[in-house]
């Protein structure tokens, strides 16, 4: 009883920080990454190719771009719906929204899975050389397949993220990884080094997983929903008797019942500009699988050094970059229930708070990540990845991170201004951000190789954020002072941080040459001295004190108690 107690407190913390909600909300995601990037070690000696790792990663771009033009306003929208009647006690309307989001998501899940497997031999032809089209066009149609299956798992997921069930939001990410790693993993093995089948079916293996796990992942969070729904269909019941009782005795209702025309049209008016966001906001992916090879070709690059830096970017650095990138789904999964929830109490001094809290965060954290895998980047290729060529692969991976932590900022500002309901400006300056980069890409990169790509994303990505914080700023009177000095300070961390990595190179700490187990401990001992340097230099300037609202000596003193 005692420990059911404690777990029922814990939740209810949880629900009601937004500190504690994106913590926990990027802990699953975290776990979901980092099983995605772990995994990827192992199938990169399998696949044992860079163009099959091209592939690899650059048909999980056009996945994901497809993916999120087609869903990616739904489970924003049902996240907030579900917030806004929850906070209204209105269970009748939650019902509604949980049946209008699924069928929603199955019928725009089939429509982007019938896009992407009818122009998968088209696409092919855009991205991969004459010799192996009808490889890449079977991994497209494969990987088709999860369309369907990935948005009505994040029907559910939105559904209790708008409830703040953010452990079985977190829980939810890391079971699919899971399970799709062990899949993946183990069939891929079995076909190339059991049945000495030819590596391109351990290809078509790991893009076949994703519809295995999205199955997996929606009998797992279907067996959690059996149990949360009773408590709101009970909760009808009772809103049903006491409308009854209401009308009977004449009394005003404090929420008028909403009609399931209604909540559709509520619906919709939420979502679409979430999803004109999703096609304008997530554009590197589909720049980066179709005009980064465009640009490639016309640098002059050659077929072997294409898929070298093609595998570097859309596999290997996707991959690293997705570790510091989960805070902006994680935070943002957080932000959208608690925003919608303090603006609906009109409590604007709550909506300040979590604002800033939340930038706080994704900088403390996401910038010295993003940095050490700057830094890092010739050892984690060195010892993780295979390559045809370590110079080039790591240097393809350094200029990533810097995307990566842009990558990271720009949706979260982004998100919150839709959250705050400043949608029109934000979709004119992601227009303007989709613009610059899809019309300096290519010649960038053909004046600067793969350089190019990273600063025509670097001139959108800084334009859109700085130009959505001035208007947040000045629409709801936030002062974002305290937060540019903690990045100075941040800043000034990470390049000390980066100092500490020269001088440990020089003492013989440099672990990209040689055995790989030797190269691995010396990266070990180097990165975590890098990393404790960080954290004892911005503890010593009071920032994780002042971003978490904690006092280490009080922690000591609980502890010690």
């Amino acid at each position: 009883m005692q420990k059911k107690k404690t777990m029922t407190k814990d939740t209810s913390r949880v629900k009601k920080s937004i500190i504690l909600s994106g913590l926990v909300g990027t802990g699953g995601l975290f776990v979901a990454k980092a099983l995605g990037l772990v995994y990827s070690i192992p199938l990169s000696s399998i696949l044992g190719s860079d163009a099959y790792m091209s592939y690899y990663g650059t048909a999980y771009r056009i996945y994901s771009y497809i993916l999120n033009v087609f869903t990616a306003g739904f489970p924003f929208a049902i996240a907030t719906l579900v917030a806004r009647y929850t906070t209204r006690n209105d269970s009748k309307s939650l019902l509604l929204i949980r049946k209008i989001s699924l069928a929603a998501m199955g019928i725009t899940g089939l429509a982007g899975m019938l896009l992407m497997a009818g122009f998968s031999g088209m696409l092919a032809k855009l991205v991969a050389p004459a010799s192996d089209v009808s490889i890449m066009a079977w991994v497209l149609r494969i990987l088709a397949l999860a369309i369907f299956f990935v948005p009505i798992l994040s029907a559910f997921r939105g559904f209790y993220q708008g409830r703040k069930e953010m452990q079985e939001y977190a829980f939810s990410q890391a079971f699919e990884q899971l399970f799709r790693v062990g899949f993946l993993l183990s069939v891929s093995y079995l076909l190339v080094y059991v049945l000495h089948k030819e590596r391109m079916w351990a290809l078509y293996t790991a893009v076949m997983s994703t519809s295995i796990a999205a199955i997996a992942g929606i009998l797992q969070i279907y067996a959690f929903d059996r149990r949360k729904i009773t408590e709101i269909k009970e909760g009808a019941e009772v809103q049903d008797l006491k409308e009854k009782e209401q009308e009977n005795t004449a009394e005003e209702q404090e929420y008028e019942p909403v009609g399931q025309k209604d909540l559709i049209r509520e619906f919709l008016t939420l979502a679409i500009p979430y999803l004109l966001v999703a096609v304008m906001g997530y554009c590197d992916d589909i720049f980066n699988s179709i005009l980064l090879p465009l640009g490639l070709r016309l640098h002059g690059f050659d077929e072997n050094t294409q898929s070298v830096i093609l595998s570097a970017c859309n596999y290997v650095g996707t991959k690293l970059t997705a570790i510091p990138m989960i805070l902006a789904p994680g935070f943002t999964s957080a932000l959208i229930p608690h925003i919608s929830s303090a603006l609906e109490e009109k409590n604007m001094k709550k909506v300040s708070s979590n604002v800033r809290d939340c930038l706080n965060i994704i900088f403390y954290i996401g910038l010295p990540v993003s940095f050490c895998i700057f830094l890092y980047s010739k050892e984690l290729y060195h010892i993780l990845f295979y390559t045809d060529d370590l110079a080039t692969s790591s240097s393809v991976v350094s200029w990533i991170a810097i995307e990566g932590f842009l990558g990271t900022v720009g949706p979260v500002v982004t998100n919150i201004m839709m959250a705050l309901g400043l949608k029109k400006n934000v979709l004119k300056r992601l227009l303007i951000n989709f613009l610059i980069k899809g019309i300096l890409m290519v010649p960038f990169i053909y004046l600067w190789g793969f350089p190019g790509a990273v600063l025509s994303s670097m001139c959108g990505n800084i334009y859109l954020s700085a130009a959505n914080l001035y208007e947040i700023s000045k629409t709801y009177r936030i002062s974002f002072k305290p937060l540019i000095r903690k990045v100075i300070k941040i800043a000034l961390s990470v390049l000390i941080m980066w100092g500490v990595k020269v001088i440990l190179d020089q003492i013989g700490l440099a672990a990209y040459e040689g055995a790989k187990m030797a190269c691995l401990i010396r990266m070990m001992i180097s990165g975590i001295i890098s990393v404790l340097v960080y954290f004892g230099l911005t503890a010593f300037m009071r920032i994780p004190q002042t971003i978490f609202h904690v006092r280490f000596k009080d922690i000591l003193k609980r502890r010690a108690a």
